[in-house]
């Protein structure tokens, strides 16, 4: 188990400029990781939420589960079922490669979800819990940047869309919902270089702040 920081930061579109002109020239000399694209979640929780209500109430011990794959919306590719898991300011994540057959199943989320379960080790069976209700797609556009030393991670979270799930029998890839006019700044590091994410925190021209994409799609499909 390999634990992590991870730091979030809200970026007004006003401000967006003045944090990209900070990482250009911070010392640790950002550059491109990888090529920008487009990142889907499927969020699967109890029908009561229990795991949306663990993280608004703020407990340190908590856990999320999702199904993501990359690209195209509507035609997963490469999927992977993901238990991310977040203990005293440390995270990390289980990871499983799934295959999706939607074509066969007519995007039908019952049958989807049944065989995918069914093709999962025991030991992912044994972790799902009551996380097997879809309940929200988020959609995002990342970009992503590394240092120099490989140390410390940057990636910038765009155009943030949600699409309820919870009250259809087939998948929801029409009717989405944005997140918010601004763009999501996360620092991540292995749990080893917490002073290196410091200083860089230290130095950004905003302020961390709690933020969870889950979180706010439930909040703007309960508002909207």
């Amino acid at each position: 188990m390999n634990s992590r920081f991870e730091v979030k930061i809200p970026i007004p579109l006003s401000r967006l400029q003045h944090i990209e002109n900070w990482l250009t020239l911070h010392p640790s000399l950002f550059r491109r990781q990888y090529d920008t694209r487009y990142i889907n979640s499927l969020y699967l929780d109890s029908p009561y939420l229990d795991r949306y209500q663990e993280n608004l109430s703020g407990i340190s011990c908590r856990k999320k589960t999702r199904i993501r794959w990359y690209h195209q919306l509507a035609t997963p590719t490469h999927a992977v079922l993901e238990h991310k898991y977040r203990r005293g300011g440390k995270g990390w994540k289980k990871q499983y490669p799934l295959t999706l057959n939607w074509q066969t199943n007519n995007h039908c989320w019952s049958a989807i979800l049944r065989e995918y379960f069914a093709t999962l080790p025991s030991e992912a069976q044994a972790t799902i819990g009551n996380e097997q209700s879809p309940i929200v797609i988020i959609r995002y556009q990342r970009d992503y940047f590394i240092s120099s030393d490989g140390k410390l991670r940057i990636t910038f979270d765009r155009q943030m869309e949600c699409y309820d799930q919870r009250y259809f029998d087939v998948a929801n890839f029409n009717h989405g919902v944005s997140l918010g006019e601004y763009v999501l700044l996360e620092i991540k590091t292995d749990a080893d270089n917490e002073s290196a994410l410091s200083s860089l925190v230290g130095s950004c021209p905003l302020r961390p702040s709690r933020h969870s994409k889950y979180v706010n799609g439930i909040r703007q499909l309960i508002w909207s």
